[in-house]
């Protein structure tokens, strides 16, 4: 019966490895900013919204453009929740070609872009030759 308490903990372990916590925002929109979102979720691209390219993690920024190009030229345009956070499970054909994220009327684009777990690299620190966090103009 060793078992059971094992899986137990191992589930534990990986929700919280995908970011997964236990407060009110747990499996819902809000959950996690910052964190990998495709880790554990079937977006085919996500991410969160900052301030600046080293803020803290509760301080996503709600109402964000954020558009996504595809290999194909197709644009996909999300808006960031209260969290900050943007998702999407629209086909996207990779790698991707760029990503800009606009905010009053002032666009910042983003080239390079390989793929749609944007959270993976804008981190921090940051990795992936990510410049930290994708923040707002």
């Amino acid at each position: 019966m060793k078992l059971i308490p094992s899986l137990a903990a191992l589930l534990l372990a990986f929700g919280l490895a995908c970011g997964g916590h236990d407060d009110d925002d747990k499996n819902n929109e809000l959950m996690a900013p910052g964190q990998n979102c495709l880790a554990c979720h079937g977006f085919t691209v996500a991410g969160t919204v900052f301030g600046t390219a080293n803020a803290d993690t509760g301080s996503g920024l709600g109402g964000i453009t954020v558009i996504i190009t595809d290999a194909n030229s197709v644009d996909t345009t999300l808006t960031t929740n209260a969290a900050g956070n943007f998702f999407s499970t629209a086909p996207l054909a990779l790698p991707l070609k760029k990503a800009a994220v606009v905010r009053n009327g002032t666009r910042t684009d983003m080239g390079g872009v390989p793929a749609g777990d944007c959270n993976r690299c804008h981190t921090l620190p940051a990795s992936g030759g990510a410049a930290g966090r994708i923040h707002a103009p």
